[in-house]
């Protein structure tokens, strides 16, 4: 199990609650955020970026990792309301320090930032999704990856932008079917 403080924890725990009376959250679940703490282990992330931060359910899971990568966590919402009440969720939780908040359009952030990206998480508007895709990838490391929510959820939205992941040469994208389906794409070159 990786290592959490008991604030992260409890947390966890309380966001989990939340989002069962929550009807604008249409959060990652638990075993999810477990999927997203253990590939940002394993891809030995320090630069995660994340767009849709939500309530902040996934970026405590990319804490609890980034606390043993030293690294941190930049997540992008468009929703003031959900930006504040994250915002408020990484301070209670003690992961402040660890995470830059965005209350921003994704494109414009994703723009800016620098190269060397380690993972990309992309659960924001299914429509831009090839947009926020194809700003992430020049900008993401070889052996880094890009981690879509929703592909089997969202299977006639999302059908042409896996197509598209698995035509690429420079890529190796598989779907882990975890509650809404996660797309998991490696860059290989």
């Amino acid at each position: 199990m990786i290592p959490m403080t008991a604030a992260l924890a409890a947390k966890i725990d309380e966001l989990e609650q939340l989002a069962r009376s929550r009807t604008d959250a249409m959060q990652i679940s638990r075993d999810q955020g477990e999927l997203l703490a253990a590939a940002a282990l394993a891809h030995r992330a320090k630069f995660i970026v994340e767009i849709g931060t939500s309530y902040g359910f996934s970026g405590l899971w990319w804490s609890a990792a980034l606390a043993v990568t030293n690294g941190y966590l930049h997540t992008i919402d468009v929703s003031e309301k959900k930006y504040a009440s994250a915002k408020s969720t990484f301070a209670e939780a003690g992961v402040s320090d660890r995470v830059i908040s965005y209350h921003a359009d994704g494109h414009d952030v994703l723009a800016n930032l620098a190269n060397g990206i380690d993972i990309a998480f992309i659960d924001a508007d299914k429509s831009s999704t090839q947009d926020y895709f194809d700003l992430l990838w020049p900008k993401l490391r070889v052996g880094g990856a890009v981690l879509t929510d929703n592909v089997l959820s969202h299977k006639r939205e999302m059908g042409e932008y896996i197509a598209r992941l698995r035509q690429r040469k420079d890529a190796h994208s598989t779907t882990i079917p975890i509650r809404a389906g996660l797309e998991w794409t490696v860059k290989l070159a």
